[in-house]
C-alpha cells in the first residue's frame, strides 16, 4: 500500500487475460502496484472449477515469467446455487457481481486508484444498446458501494477496449492461450478435468481464431 494501485478483476477469460497481460507487460502501468482479484462464481453454468484451473495456471505463468512485475493475487466466492429452488429464470450478471466486489475491495483498500475491467472492441460493436445498458448498470452498482464514502471513487479503465477478442488472443503467449478458459458450458470428464463444449457462441468464436492462427 506504499503507492497507488490498480485493481484488475480477473476471470481467466480472454478479455480479462488480455487486461492482465497488458498491465503486466506495458510499462505505462508500472508506476502503480497491481492487485489481481478472481471471483469464484458458483452458479448454474457450473464454470467455477474450469475457470479456477485456468486462473491459477495463468497466474503461475506471469509470476514466473515476469518476476519484476510483482502483484497481489486474491480470491472471493459468490454463490447463487441456492437460487435453484426459486426456479429463477435469471441469476446475477457476472458484470454486476464484478462491479459490486470491485467497489468493496476499493473501499477497503484506499490505495486503489483505478479498476481495470475486460471490455473489448468486439463487445462494444456487437453488444448494441443492451450491452451499453448493462455496462451502465454495473457502474451504477459500483458507484453505489461508495455512496457512504467521502473518498473520490477510483475510475474504471478498459485497457483492451480498442482490441477485438481475436487481437487479444493473438497477443497472448501460447501457454496463456492454452490456459485461458472461454466456454460457457464446460464438460467435466472423469477426474474433474474440464473441456470446452465446442457448441456455445464463445467456443465457436475461439475455434475461428485458432483456424486463422
Amino acid at each position: 500500500m506504499s503507492k497507488p494501485s490498480i485493481l484488475c478483476m480477473f476471470s481467466g477469460g480472454i478479455d480479462s487475460t488480455g487486461v492482465l497481460h497488458t498491465l503486466i507487460t506495458d510499462e505505462d502501468f508500472h508506476d502503480r502496484a497491481l492487485i489481481v482479484h478472481h471471483i469464484i462464481l458458483q452458479n448454474r453454468e457450473n464454470r467455477a472449477q474450469a475457470e479456477m484451473e485456468s486462473v491459477r495456471k495463468i497466474i503461475d505463468f506471469y509470476q514466473a515469467e515476469h518476476p519484476h512485475r510483482g502483484f497481489t493475487y486474491t480470491e472471493s466466492v459468490f454463490n447463487t446455487t441456492g437460487f435453484a429452488p426459486l426456479k429463477a429464470s435469471r441469476f446475477p450478471f457476472d458484470m454486476d457481481v464484478c462491479a459490486f466486489t470491485a467497489g468493496n475491495i476499493s473501499v477497503a483498500r484506499k490505495d486503489v486508484r483505478q479498476v481495470a475491467m475486460g471490455r473489448t472492441k468486439t463487445d462494444v460493436e456487437s453488444g448494441g444498446d443492451n450491452f451499453q445498458k448493462r455496462m451502465e448498470r454495473a457502474q451504477t452498482i459500483y458507484r453505489a458501494v461508495y455512496s457512504l464514502e467521502p473518498e473520490t471513487i477510483p475510475e474504471y479503465i478498459f485497457p483492451v477496449i480498442n482490441m477485438t477478442k481475436e487481437e487479444i488472443w493473438d497477443s497472448l503467449p501460447e501457454p496463456v492461450q492454452s490456459a485461458t478458459w472461454y466456454c460457457r458450458h464446460p464438460q467435466y470428464r472423469p477426474g474433474g478435468h474440464a473441456e470446452p463444449c465446442k457448441k456455445c457462441p464463445t467456443c465457436k468464436e475461439v475455434s475461428e481464431f485458432i483456424a486463422h492462427g
